[in-house]
């Protein structure tokens, strides 16, 4: 993926290669980030250098931000506000958290500062950790997922795996089972056959790739998992799996973009060309250029999205045409508050363009076009340059995508995934219809 750093405002075209680029900057934009204390340490960081860093945030968010309507001569006051821990924190992580609250003052997503180390697991696509997925129950952590080639998987821990303590006591947070690379980690894991193991590990880096996965839940009917849009996003996986639903005579698919973040808007045109025909519009881009000229040409609001995206001929998206023939059966999106940025587009789209039904929970409402700037130390800071508008006319942007069909955000492990019922049930109705509808005409 194209590198966006040091925007420069004539190269809007190619600002639109980056969309909400890490699981980080979504969630910790929908709400304040948290101060943090648990977990592995964080490097220490020095006056002079938070300054430098500070400085650097001015310049970008003074001269390069634009969300229409927004006023960014602000920041200087979001950061008075914030001045005391700013000043008071003593790692890198503190500093980030802090500055982060300063930022989300100003109401909108994809405007985080990021850590060097968060940046770098970005990039190299590996945590630190024991390498798995957990999710929390009234007895401690279930394991969801075990990452290959980790320390959880050479131990012989299962999805499904019951952690019951971790150091000594009952975890209450994935937080409380994090720590620094070199550092051991005591486990009481209860099994599913009822018997109780103790572990001793060693957290070391492992890969945190999750690939795309093709599941049926019936003959008729395939669920295409899709974790992320961003670096690891695996275009010739993704066109294997949905060739294959295709191959195996699949009528009905469901999207799966539960917990999906975004990534780049490469991406989500490469899988929007395997699910719609090419050049299937998508929303349009809503940039300062855009807005500015709209105002002097028409004397409109700057605030009118809904109207400058039916008057602009710029700044369209549309789905991309692939090698691949598109599926062209009936189609199904689950999404929940995790879903951000460029899987809500792919969602609004499939909803507008082919009648997708949306089943889950409501999703984040993160959409805003965004570059990450190199910022001294190894910091990044991920800032907002273009808004977005579906073909509709509707800002994504503090909206987000609702379903028609509601469904419990997180499925517990084992248990019957509630969403994926409800949205086979929508899929096989249309079925009914197109049968109906053959049937009508051939008569």
């Amino acid at each position: 993926m194209l590198r966006l750093h040091n925007f420069k405002p004539w190269r809007l075209a190619h600002a639109f290669l980056a969309l909400a680029l890490t699981a980080v900057c979504v969630f910790a934009q929908t709400t304040p980030p948290p101060a943090a204390d648990k977990g592995p340490t964080s490097p220490a960081i020095a006056p002079a250098q938070k300054q430098e860093v500070l400085d650097k945030i001015n310049d970008v968010v003074e001269k390069s931000a634009f969300v229409p309507g927004v006023d960014f001569t602000k920041w200087p006051s979001f950061l008075a506000s914030e001045r005391s821990d700013i000043d008071k924190a003593a790692s890198q992580r503190e500093f980030a958290g802090a500055v982060n609250l300063a930022l989300h003052k100003f109401g909108f997503s994809h405007i985080v500062l990021i850590t060097p180390d968060a940046a770098q697991s970005r990039l190299s696509e590996r945590s630190v950790g024991i390498g798995i997925a957990l999710q929390l129950e009234a007895a401690g952590m279930r394991v969801v997922n075990v990452f290959p080639d980790s320390p959880a998987e050479e131990a012989g821990l299962v999805a499904g795996d019951l952690i019951v303590e971790g150091n000594g006591k009952k975890p209450e947070s994935p937080l409380d089972l994090q720590g620094d690379e070199g550092t051991d980690l005591t486990i009481k894991v209860l099994h599913a056959n009822g018997k109780t193991s103790e572990y001793t590990l060693t957290r070391r880096k492992y890969s945190n790739v999750r690939p795309e996965t093709l599941t049926w839940f019936n003959k008729d009917t395939a669920v295409l998992k899709v974790y992320t849009f961003d670096l690891s996003y695996n275009r010739e996986n993704v066109e294997d799996l949905v060739k294959k639903a295709e191959a195996q005579g699949a009528k009905n698919l469901i999207l799966d973009l539960r917990s999906n973040p975004g990534g780049s808007i490469l991406n989500l045109v490469h899988l929007m060309g395997l699910l719609l025909p090419p050049g299937t519009p998508l929303g349009t881009f809503i940039t300062r250029t855009t807005v500015d000229k709209y105002v002097k040409e028409e004397n409109g609001k700057p605030t009118d999205l809904a109207a400058i995206s039916r008057w602009t001929k710029t700044g369209k998206l549309l789905a991309q045409k692939d090698e691949v023939p598109y599926f062209k059966g009936h189609i199904a999106v689950l999404v929940n508050g995790g879903s951000g940025s460029a899987s809500e587009i792919a969602a609004a789209a499939l909803r507008d363009d082919v009648d997708a039904p949306i089943v889950g929970s409501k999703s984040a409402g993160a959409v805003l076009v965004s570059i990450m700037n190199q910022m001294p130390d190894g910091f990044l800071l991920q800032f907002p340059i273009t808004d977005f508008v579906t073909v509709n006319g509707i800002r994504l942007e503090g909206t987000g995508v609702t379903p028609i069909v509601d469904a419990p955000a997180i499925t517990k492990y084992n248990a019957p995934d509630e969403a994926v019922q409800k949205a086979t049930l929508l899929l096989e109705r249309a079925d009914l219809r197109d049968e109906r509808g053959a049937s009508a005409s051939i008569h």
